[in-house]
């Protein structure tokens, strides 16, 4: 926040401190980053904060838990602080809206693909890409199963249905996952699927870039299907599918749906309903 308060989170600072104490792992500090990032903000939290009972009695817990790395900074490997930053306007890529735009243009529902293995490598730099989207509370809640074995494929292929004609050439698919068990509030359950949809849309056009192409499959929210799901991905009851993915190399000869767009007046307006 700006300006910052000397003393803030006071309501929720000692589940926090609980919640780290419970899972910290000094081993993991070189080779998770997520650890590092507890590490660095709540060490920076506890450097900053002003005066208070509470905040100071948590520090001393803290410090205790977290000695041995706070006495060897040389474990961060020179890895700058995970703590709030400016943006550098020199570091911003050299993308116009015009190149964006074309791309976005580009990526189309492929559902006809060579006869041509994905490299696993392509998917996961992809999926790189896809976990920088927002999500609320950077929970990031979901999860890529990726299936290129043909037998497990055969399984899974056919559950979302909306694939027919067009079933045979997938030699990739992918269920995107929803994790539940980030959230402990009835509220917030449908944020899996607004954080999963946000990840996608980048992982999509990641997958372009890398010369492949996909097709969004609708998962239907059909119980049988659930069911089916559940038991051939193994799933935990906390997991539930949000959407799958056909993915490979587009077949230059396969045709793809023209699909023209609503217009901008069709999908925007400013200040609607406002009576002044």
């Amino acid at each position: 926040m700006r300006p910052r308060r000397d003393v803030f989170a006071l309501d929720y600072i000692e589940e926090t401190i609980e919640a780290f104490l419970n899972i910290w792992d000094p081993k993991k500090i070189d080779i998770d980053l997520q650890y590092k990032w507890f590490y660095d903000v709540l060490s920076e939290y506890f450097s900053t904060s002003g005066d208070n009972e509470l905040i100071s009695k948590l520090a001393t817990k803290f410090n205790n838990k977290v000695i041995n790395v706070k006495t060897n900074e040389a474990s961060f490997n020179g890895i700058e602080k995970s703590i709030p930053y400016h943006r550098l306007e020199e570091e911003k890529p050299n993308i116009s809206y015009e190149d964006f735009f074309k791309l976005m243009r580009f990526r189309r529902s492929v559902r006809w693909f060579l006869d041509k293995k994905v490299p696993r490598t392509l998917i996961d730099k992809a999926i790189l890409a896809a976990a920088q989207s927002p999500s609320a509370c950077n929970r990031q809640p979901f999860e890529y199963r990726v299936i290129d074995d043909p037998e497990l494929l055969k399984g899974v292929v056919n559950l979302p249905g909306g694939v027919r004609g067009y079933v045979d050439g997938i030699q990739t698919i992918i269920v995107v996952l929803g994790n539940l068990d980030a959230y402990f509030d009835e509220r917030d359950r449908h944020v899996i699927y607004i954080d999963a949809s946000l990840a996608n849309m980048s992982f999509m056009l990641a997958l372009e870039t890398l010369g492949l192409s996909s097709c969004a499959i609708n998962w239907p929210d059909v119980e049988v299907l659930e069911k089916k799901m559940e038991h051939i991905l193994k799933l935990e009851k906390h997991q539930r599918p949000i959407m799958c993915m056909a993915v490979g190399y587009p077949d230059p000869l396969g045709k793809v749906a023209f699909s023209e767009k609503r217009t901008l007046e069709h999908i925007r307006t400013y200040n609607y309903g406002n009576s002044n």
